[in-house]
């Protein structure tokens, strides 16, 4: 009984300290995320990319949406004049928030975002499906040119999956741009407070055996 007791109050702590960790991780560096992700996301470069309707771009896998009244519709879609890789991208613009939505649920999400921040300093938060939000760009303002001297990269790689990722730029009236976008499955390192909890585990179960056969010596 004395040993069940402690068992399960370990396990039960466990499962406090696992759940506290869920967290996700933020990068700013595309070769960091990449490998991080493990290699084996999917990559889009929206070259397939079509027009669902005046506000909803379909791609495979999922759909890229504008929710606003003040560019879209219009300004937003597909832009055939500005790309990352290939000939095509797709954007929208500020105050509007566009959100990538996916066929099923994935964890890690990277992509390249162009134009931002040449009519006035953008902060633009990128929120999770999973309620995990970070900044896409922080006070970021940059030249006319889309991609390249103009190209931010954002990723992000989650211990809890999610099926949206939305974009909320804090400006108005600025073109923003993505492309070159990588998403899926990624490992999520076990953290080191877990690993720590199993190890604390095993040793309340030995204790727990000490003193059982100590009582039984006793007795």
């Amino acid at each position: 009984m004395f040993i069940r007791k402690l068992t399960q109050v370990a396990i039960s702590s466990l499962f406090l300290v696992t759940s506290a960790q869920a967290a996700t991780t933020f990068y700013s560096n595309e070769a960091a995320f990449l490998s991080a992700s493990g290699g084996s996301l999917t990559f889009e470069s929206f070259e397939n990319a079509s027009m669902a309707s005046a506000t909803s771009v379909s791609f495979p896998g999922g759909s890229f949406d504008c929710s606003g009244s003040s560019y879209c519709p219009g300004f937003y879609g597909i832009s055939s004049l500005f790309a990352h890789t290939g000939v095509q991208s797709v954007y929208f613009a500020s105050p509007d928030s566009a959100t990538f939505t996916f066929s099923s649920a994935i964890n890690a999400f990277g992509i390249h975002i162009g134009g931002a921040g040449d009519v006035a300093v953008n902060t633009m938060t990128a929120m999770l499906g999973n309620g995990d939000s970070g900044l896409a760009l922080n006070n970021y303002s940059g030249p006319y040119t889309v991609f390249g001297t103009n190209d931010v990269f954002f990723g992000a790689i989650s211990s809890t999956p999610f099926t949206t990722v939305t974009f909320i730029p804090n400006n108005r009236d600025d073109g923003i741009f993505f492309d070159s976008m990588h998403y899926g499955t990624a490992p999520v390192p076990e953290p080191e407070s877990y690993a720590m909890m199993l190890a604390g585990l095993g040793l309340v179960g030995l204790l727990a055996r000490r003193r059982q056969n100590k009582l039984a010596n006793l007795a």
